[in-house]
């Protein structure tokens, strides 16, 4: 491999559709695993995926994952991603595989800069930009005449071969030298012992004048596809065809019975002959993923299916029926959505028994939940609304910055496209609250102030508290404390008048969060004692909230020098935000008993939790990370060894 001066040895392999570069890729890998001892990463570029080839943001993510960062911790900053990438890459001897790149600039972010690390970048263009960055360039040809016959003698044996060379060399010829087309030919084959090798070959005459124009042009496995279509029993072809109308990279068992429905048994069989016929693979945890051009293929051939709009449907509704369980367990005390089509769903579709268990799917399903949302957006903007509105505890709980701005955004759109002013107003707020989470204050200002404009128009006074509240938290950000009391203020009168129990506590709790902004703990206690009451007497139904009330009381009794109950109460919501599977609130948590134990003079446990917060705020591109920085200034310089995660 050609090395580049300050980084890994890259080569590019370089050549037509179908052509096997992944094959010569992965083999390569194999071979030189004991090579590369901190491990090799996989990564599908995705130049012929549906929805467009993977942006470098959602690579990064994907190889931060891949490096062992939780999904939660990566930034949403493409920059940011990028650096952090490049800091837990340094130094490792990690092979790289990057499978379908679609440019040099695609591929570009995603190399490591340690010298003893490798990278194989596959591609159908040559990809000269990555000259520059060191890279050697291979172009993978199709198979000669001699290498193809091996190849087929090696699946079906020599006696058969034998038995008819005319039909055998006819048959590589067909296949025009590509190692999918020879497999896929050879499978079918191989199954079907008592078929003549003339057999597949009069079926692949059929599409030769198909096979030729798709080589000239660069593609010349549709045909191939088209045979083993074709060959499917209709149960097993139905399937193939769900699968082209599947929104995201990967599903699993669940989903496809929902699609076709069909019982979990017998939808896991026909996806296994999906497997045995070489048109799906089967990743861990039964997961199922096809081949770019194989998802391609199935999705082309379901646009002929009549069936199409009722399984794209039984699709998207079986992602919403699991939004939907997870947003009422893991956050039952939310307003839901004004009755639709869509709020009757079974409830049995998709059950998750527990909290974890609910975050767990939601997590799993994000790339798929999110791609359902776009895919509704243009033709059930209603569903896709609904979809993104249930998403909401994902993004409480994780984050997930990118994912979240578009999701948000897609979802006001549909309201707009619907008419439909109070699911606009709605999910402005929510738009709002991802633009303030990532800093851009004007912008959350400007949502906020139209949510509330809407809000007052429709004589929605939930809606106006819910907005003010947001205007609260931007002005709090904005150093404007006493706007933020006013604004705080406002909200609890609204919410006590509404008889909103929960919400009068939120109001509660911000305010105190204000007056403790303002140096008033005295005023601080007064509101949170009553916002603990409140939310302790709710039956642990908002665990979360609890958890941020403890915290911003505690933070008031630090000030008042009572320092005992104080931090008693920080570790119990260190405690409930680690259940509740939040890593910004427990940052927040390690951030106050860092800035307690400052109080204190306790300059060791100090810089451990500053520390342990500061990391946690890196990896979630979190606002707090500045004064985290600026607090951790204070410890006196002969405790820095106590800036260690504990």
């Amino acid at each position: 491999m050609r090395r580049a001066r300050d980084g890994p040895a890259i080569v590019v392999l370089s050549g037509t559709g179908g052509v096997g570069k992944s094959t010569v890729a992965l083999a390569w890998a194999h071979r030189a695993r004991e090579r590369y001892p901190d491990g090799q990463l996989h990564l599908s570029l995705g130049a012929f995926d549906p929805a467009g080839p993977a942006d470098p943001a959602t690579l990064l993510a994907r190889m931060l994952r891949s490096l062992g960062l939780a999904p939660e911790r990566v930034p949403a900053d493409t920059a940011e991603s990028s650096a952090l990438f490049r800091s837990l890459a340094a130094d490792k001897q990690l092979l790289i595989v990057l499978d379908n790149a679609v440019s040099a600039a695609q591929a570009r972010p995603l190399l490591p800069p340690s010298r003893s690390a490798a990278v194989i970048v596959t591609a159908r263009w040559r990809l000269g930009g990555l000259l520059g960055d060191g890279a050697a360039f291979l172009d993978v040809e199709p198979l000669a005449d001699e290498p193809a016959t091996a190849l087929l003698a090696g699946a079906i044996g020599t006696e058969r071969m034998l038995e008819d060379p005319a039909s055998v060399s006819t048959l590589v010829r067909f296949c025009a030298g590509l190692p999918i087309a020879l497999a896929m030919a050879a499978a079918r084959l191989a199954t079907r012992p008592r078929w003549p090798v003339a057999r597949v070959v009069e079926e692949l005459a059929q599409e030769r004048r198909r096979l030729v124009a798709l080589g000239r042009d660069g593609d010349s496995v549709q045909g191939t596809f088209d045979v083993s279509y074709r060959a499917l029993d209709p149960a097993a072809a139905r399937c193939y065809r769900a699968l082209g109308l599947h929104p995201g990279p990967d599903f699993g068992v669940p989903v496809m019975a929902a699609a076709l429905h069909r019982g979990l048994d017998e939808a896991e069989d026909l996806l296994d002959r999906l497997v045995e016929a070489s048109l799906l693979s089967e990743g861990a945890q039964r997961r199922y993923h096809p081949h770019d051009l194989i998802r391609l293929h199935a999705r082309e051939v379901a646009g002929g299916d009549a069936d199409a709009p009722s399984t794209t449907l039984r699709i998207l509704e079986w992602y919403l029926a699991g939004a939907l369980s997870a947003d009422r367990v893991l956050t039952p005390y939310r307003h839901r959505d004004p009755v639709d089509p869509f709020t009757e769903l079974d409830a049995g579709t998709v059950r998750h028994d527990s909290r974890q268990e609910a975050l767990e799917w939601l997590e799993t399903e994000r790339d798929n939940l999110v791609a359902a949302v776009q895919r509704a957006a243009s033709d059930l903007p209603l569903l896709a609304w609904r979809i993104a509105d249930s998403m909401w505890p994902l993004f409480l709980l994780r984050r997930h910055h990118r994912d979240r701005m578009l999701v948000d955004r897609v979802a006001v759109e549909c309201a707009v496209r619907l008419g439909d002013r109070d699911r606009e107003a709605r999910m402005l707020r929510r738009w709002a609250f991802a633009h303030f989470d990532v800093g851009m204050l004007e912008e959350a200002e400007r949502h906020f102030e139209r949510s509330r404009y809407l809000c007052d128009a429709l004589g929605d006074q939930y809606g106006v508290a819910s907005a003010v509240e947001g205007l609260g938290m931007v002005a709090a950000a904005s150093h404007r404390y006493e706007a933020a009391v006013d604004h705080f203020g406002q909200q609890e009168r609204l919410c006590r008048e509404l008889g909103e129990h929960r919400r009068t506590g939120l109001a509660l709790l911000n305010l105190g969060g204000a007056h403790n902004a303002l140096s008033r703990p005295d005023r601080a206690v007064r509101h949170l004692r009553e916002a603990d009451s409140i939310f302790a007497g709710l039956d642990g139904i908002d665990p979360y909230n609890h958890a941020r009330v403890g915290i911003e009381l505690a933070r008031a009794l630090g000030r008042l020098g009572d320092f005992a109950p104080a931090r008693m109460r920080l570790r119990a919501a260190l405690g409930e935000m680690r259940g509740v599977g939040s890593p910004r609130g427990v940052a927040a948590a390690l951030h106050r008993l860092g800035e307690l134990a400052l109080l204190a003079g306790d300059h060791r446990s100090a810089g451990s939790h500053l520390a342990s917060a500061l990391q946690l705020y890196e990896e979630l591109a979190d606002t707090e990370v500045s004064e985290v920085r600026r607090l951790l200034a204070l410890v006196p310089p002969a405790e820095a060894d106590a800036r260690r995660i504990p």
